[in-house]
């Protein structure tokens, strides 16, 4: 009880899509999510995933129905997810590294309704044989406002699966509350502000995902999607995050360690979090260095350590 005092009074009535709508609406121009040379701003992420969440009620699904996306890392990995959260349904992320047949074991475990897929990925779930829509056909989808579903902070959020001790993936699911709270708890750990800028590093089907993602969006700031080929780059992500002015990162412990030492100053990063394994000893760079610790079924992050100083042994919540 005194070292977890963190409660803090927050609207939990909210749901990520009427956090990001009200956001959307009070800041249209600010950038939303950026990938390569392709920008968007708030208000056409807003258009979009209007357009998409129309298209998902036309196929007759309904609310916690769920929708699976199978992309490559881009700019859908924020609009194909709003859209289908805009409908009512929770979203399945695939990740497309993953083997084909753990991929189709998912989709069919979780009794998926729609799949939404980069059209060169749509052979790798060969057992699925329901309705497709492809990201390239997005833009083209009849302007529409999203539908009016009731959608409550109980409702299905996510669908993620994980592999359990016998190696068979599980589905956990999470809820537009949880996602909300945890929101609001980063965005006060973190003081973000609309200013600020994202580097969205985890994986799509990894929980960290939403972290890079979901904060930012409900407040204003942007998200830079890092592309695959640069994440495992020591010299290429230190060059994105100086070169976009990235204020914010989550990187998995290996490579924010690396990261740590070999770049341990920078002049836009405020903060890089890093989780998923123990964090070794390590001088604290310039920037603040955060050691997190959750799993997926507790929403992210359970516990997190401020790295002040080298450590003999860095505190995470299962010692």
């Amino acid at each position: 009880d005194t070292f977890n005092r963190t409660d803090s009074d927050y609207d939990a009535s909210q749901t990520i899509v009427s956090l990001f709508c009200r956001q959307a609406k009070a800041t249209p121009q600010n950038v939303a999510v950026v990938f390569k040379d392709k920008t968007y701003s708030y208000a056409e992420v807003n258009q979009l995933s209007d357009r998409i969440a129309a298209y998902i009620s036309r196929q007759g699904l309904d609310v916690e129905d769920v929708v699976s996306v199978l992309i490559p890392r881009c700019e859908w990995m924020v609009i194909a997810s709003l859209g289908v959260l805009k409908a009512g349904c929770a979203y399945q992320p695939l990740d497309p590294t993953y083997p084909q047949e753990r991929l189709n074991f998912m989709m069919k475990d979780a009794n998926a309704r729609l799949l939404i897929a980069d059209e060169q990925l749509r052979g790798i779930v060969n057992e699925y044989e329901g309705e497709v829509l492809f990201t390239k056909e997005i833009a083209s989808l009849p302007k529409a406002e999203a539908p009016q579903v009731d959608v409550n902070p109980e409702s299905l959020f996510i669908l993620l699966y994980t592999s359990g001790s016998t190696g068979v993936p599980k589905g956990c699911q999470l809820t537009h509350g949880n996602l909300v709270a945890f929101c609001h708890w980063y965005q006060k750990f973190y003081e973000m502000q609309p200013t600020d800028k994202v580097a969205a590093y985890a994986s799509y089907g990894f929980d960290a995902c939403m972290m890079d993602l979901y904060p930012a969006l409900t407040s204003g700031a942007c998200v830079h999607i890092i592309p695959e080929e640069t994440r495992h780059d020591m010299s290429e992500l230190s060059a994105f995050i100086s070169d976009n002015h990235i204020t914010h990162s989550f990187m998995t412990t290996q490579v924010g360690v690396m990261f740590a030492r070999n770049f341990p100053g920078n002049p836009s990063l405020k903060h890089l979090s890093v989780g998923g394994e123990k964090l070794v000893s390590i001088d604290p760079p310039a920037y603040a260095f955060h050691n997190g610790y959750g799993p997926t079924e507790c929403t992210i992050f359970s516990t997190i350590f401020d790295v002040k100083q080298k450590e003999a042994n860095i505190p995470r919540s299962e010692e």
